[in-house]
């Protein structure tokens, strides 16, 4: 009955069988899955450790109450259990497959990866494991590795769901969108019709340019679940993009909100749109609106925060701190606590703060960007040895790639081919750019020749801006290894008037701007267009201005820290003029 997924009915007949015979152990751990699949996980646990009394080393009941707790959220007790299960038992498979879900939910994909190779080497293969392993590699965004690797787990398993769509996930997230959007029509066509598959295919035309049909599958998939919400994220932003009508996208918002208006985060969305539109006080009032229905809500207190900080540091700060009342250990609410403070002037609060962030994490980008921002407030010496502009702000202009007779003619090429990506008409919603346009770059399968040659044009100069930084115990050189990958690259190109607001990356180590073309108004219109250093996005008490300046030139790579502040000073231009770059941020590898 149990192996025919009769759960419901076999749980009565185990309950009654224990009445008669409490002693059995694997009664109880079978009456514990029954319980767990029936939707009683409470129950559960307390069947599977009145089985584990009975019977101290059976895996199998250490496994179960592994995955009883790992349904609970109770992660690291989860995970004590099943390596546990499996210190008695290498071979057991439901002890590992649970162990690897585990480490992926604590965003351990490394472990997780590891995990599975281990047991397929020593073992052998299960096709759970398979889709596991290829969901780590892509967790890793490995995209070399997990594309065989799905690939594998669809061969083992054809009927397997969650292995095709993770194919697909990982052909749109590699930026091979046509194999993406085949792999998912596969789908479709095999009734595998859901919300998830609507989705990566709506992403997967969207990056070929088939903007109406992208948001027709993300209404497809919205239609499937409402409460979906990436896909109410990418149609607004792909509506906000196209047009550049804010009015039309919050209608389309609100839409979705009379559907389920419980979704947070489409308030914070639409307030996010507002504010992106160049309308802050609107966002503010949205931000309001929302807390008067749903309560103290930190993310939403947060949002307002967020964007309170750069016109009213006292309505900033009092929202931080409601948020951070109701969840002090936050990285997000106390990096948002933070800057609210130093909006407020207190930076030696928020000093204390960012030293509390720094235990927990000493790469934490966020952490350091306070830290040396307070400092900075603070009139602590500490902050020039983080800011040293003259050591690690270095420009260098990039290498001419085999296959270009010069540089000049590289970049043309690199021009002709990025012009034709910025097919949108505004800026994304919460990116730092405005009067503007952002493409998203995969390299190695882009289409265009001098795209994919680009990984070449740079390598050298990382490589020798690597060699230059050295070694050190500051936050920059202690985690220099020689060796890089590019985390996230993408092309912008700015309008007359268009500029970068002030911001620093807090997931990179090294960040960069590439300048492919300029208007001829930067070398006349001093420090129009150029890149600034050092202010914050928002106004602090006492001010902090712009301390360091790059002046652009076609072909003109700039590496830095990723926690410096850092923006584009707004330029004039002539109609028609536009100032195309790319940016990406280095890692450690």
């Amino acid at each position: 009955m149990m192996q025919a997924g009769q759960f419901a009915q076999a749980r009565p007949l185990l309950e009654q069988f224990l009445r008669a015979h409490p002693g059995v152990g694997r009664a109880h751990w079978l009456l514990g899955g029954a319980l767990l699949n029936t939707g009683d996980s409470i129950g559960a646990e307390r069947a599977v450790r009145s089985a584990i009394g009975l019977e101290p080393g059976n895996p199998s009941s250490l496994a179960l109450l592994g995955e009883i707790l790992g349904a609970q959220g109770r992660l690291p007790e989860a995970e004590a259990s099943l390596r546990q299960a499996l210190a008695l038992e290498p071979r057991h498979v439901p002890a590992t497959t649970n162990l690897a879900r585990v480490l992926l939910a604590q965003h351990r994909a490394s472990d997780a990866c590891q995990l599975i190779e281990d047991f397929i080497r020593t073992v052998g293969q299960a096709p759970a494991l398979l889709v596991l392993r290829a969901q780590a590699l892509l967790a890793l965004a490995d995209h070399a590795r997990a594309i065989p690797a799905f690939q594998q787990a669809v061969a083992a398993a054809p009927a397997d769901a969650n292995a095709r769509l993770g194919l697909a996930v990982a052909f749109a997230d590699s930026g091979q969108h046509v194999a993406a959007e085949e792999t998912a029509r596969n789908m479709l066509g095999d009734g595998l019709d859901g919300a998830e598959s609507r989705f990566v295919l709506a992403r997967a035309l969207l990056g070929q340019q088939r903007f109406e049909e992208a948001e027709s599958e993300f209404r497809n998939a919205i239609r499937l679940r409402p409460d979906y919400l990436e896909a109410h994220v990418n149609l607004a932003e792909t509506l906000w993009m196209r047009t550049g009508d804010a009015r039309t996208v919050v209608s389309e918002i609100n839409a979705s909100l009379r559907v389920v208006p419980a979704l947070t985060t489409l308030h914070i969305l639409k307030a996010k749109l507002l504010e992106a539109s160049g309308d802050p006080e609107a966002a503010l009032a949205e931000l309001d609106a929302a807390l008067a229905r749903a309560g103290d809500d930190p993310a939403l207190h947060i949002a307002a925060a967020q964007t309170a900080v750069k016109c009213d540091a006292a309505r900033a700060l009092m929202h931080a701190e409601r948020a951070w009342k109701r969840n002090p250990e936050n990285p997000l609410t106390l990096g948002t606590y933070g800057n609210a403070l130093l909006a407020a002037g207190r930076a030696d609060q928020a000093e204390a703060l960012a030293a509390r962030l720094l235990v927990v994490n000493p790469d934490d980008g966020l952490a350091i960007a306070l830290q040396a921002t307070a400092w900075r407030m603070l009139g602590d010496p500490r902050y020039r040895a983080l800011y040293d502009y003259g050591r690690f702000v270095k420009p260098a202009m990039i290498d001419t790639p085999a296959g270009w007779a010069d540089l000049p003619a590289y970049l043309d090429d690199l021009a002709r081919g990025l012009l034709k990506l910025h097919a949108l008409h505004t800026h994304p919603i919460g990116q730092s750019l405005r009067h503007g346009t952002q493409a998203d770059l995969v390299l190695e399968h882009a289409a265009d020749p001098a795209i994919r040659a680009f990984a070449q044009a740079i390598d050298g100069p990382i490589r020798r801006y690597m060699e230059a930084l050295g070694k050190g115990d500051d936050p920059l050189r202690r985690r220099n290894t020689g060796h890089y990958k590019l985390s996230g690259i993408w092309s912008v190109r700015l309008r007359p008037h268009g500029y970068h607001f002030n911001h620093y990356h807090p997931e990179g180590w090294l960040s960069s701007a590439c300048y492919i073309q300029i208007p001829q108004t930067l070398g006349t219109h001093g420090g129009e267009g150029w890149l600034q250093f050092g202010e914050p996005a928002y106004p602090t008490t006492p001010p902090l201005p712009a301390e360091y300046f790059v002046r652009p030139a076609p072909g003109l790579l700039v590496l830095f820290p990723s926690w410096f502040w850092h923006g584009t000073v707004p330029f004039s231009g002539a109609p028609g003029e536009s100032r195309l770059t790319i940016a990406f941020d280095v890692v450690p590898a």
